[in-house]
C-alpha cells in the first residue's frame, strides 16, 4: 500500500509539473497572411532565428542608446522585471523591440533570466495561441510592461515617445 501511495503521489507532482511548463519559440502560420510568424512565449533564442533575425541583428547594430541614461536606468533597475507583448509580423516590433533589447544589454540586465524577462508573440489577431493575454489588456503591438517587485509600474504601446531608454528611465523613476 504504501509503494502505491509513493506511485500515486510521485505521477501527480510530475503531471502538475508539466502542467506549467512552458513551450517556446511556436512557429504557426498567420491567420491573415499565410506567413511563418512566432506565437506564444518566445525566448532570445526565438527572437534569432529566421523568422526575426534579421530585424533583431539590424535593431542592435544599428541602435546607440544614451550611455549616460542607460547608466541612470541602471541604477534604479534593481527588483524590475519586464514582458513584452510583440508581433514577429508588425513593423513597429521589428524596429523597437531590437531598440529596447540594446538598452538592456547596454544596462546589462539579465534578460535571458525569464524571471525578468518574458516575450509573448501574438499573430495579427493579436492572439498568442494558448497563452492567454486578455488580463494584459493589449491594444497595440509591441506592449513593454515594466514592472517593479511584480507591480506593473508603466507600459510603453507600439511605439517609444522619445528614446527607448529615455521613455524606460521616466518609468523606472516612478515609485
Amino acid at each position: 500500500m504504501k509503494k502505491l501511495y509513493i506511485i500515486i503521489l510521485s505521477a501527480f507532482f510530475a503531471w502538475t509539473g508539466c502542467k506549467h511548463e512552458k513551450v517556446y519559440n511556436q512557429i504557426v502560420k498567420d491567420p491573415k497572411t499565410g506567413e511563418d510568424i512566432l506565437r506564444g512565449y518566445v525566448n532570445m533564442e526565438g527572437l534569432k532565428s529566421d523568422i526575426f533575425k534579421e530585424a533583431y541583428i539590424r535593431g542592435l547594430n544599428e541602435y546607440m542608446p544614451n550611455d549616460s541614461v542607460v547608466q541612470e536606468c541602471k541604477k534604479l533597475m534593481d527588483g524590475v522585471s519586464f514582458r513584452i507583448i510583440m508581433g514577429t509580423w508588425c513593423s513597429d516590433s521589428q524596429e523597437e523591440v531590437p531598440r529596447f533589447f540594446q538598452v538592456l544589454y547596454t544596462a546589462e540586465a539579465d534578460i535571458l533570466n525569464p524571471e525578468i524577462m518574458e516575450i509573448i508573440c501574438v499573430d495579427s489577431n493579436k492572439e498568442a495561441g494558448d497563452v492567454s493575454i486578455k488580463k494584459y489588456d493589449i491594444e497595440k503591438v509591441p506592449t513593454f510592461i515594466v514592472y517593479r517587485k511584480g507591480k506593473e509600474i508603466g507600459r510603453i504601446t507600439e511605439r517609444f515617445n522619445n528614446r527607448p531608454e529615455t521613455d524606460l528611465l521616466e518609468i523606472l523613476k516612478k515609485q
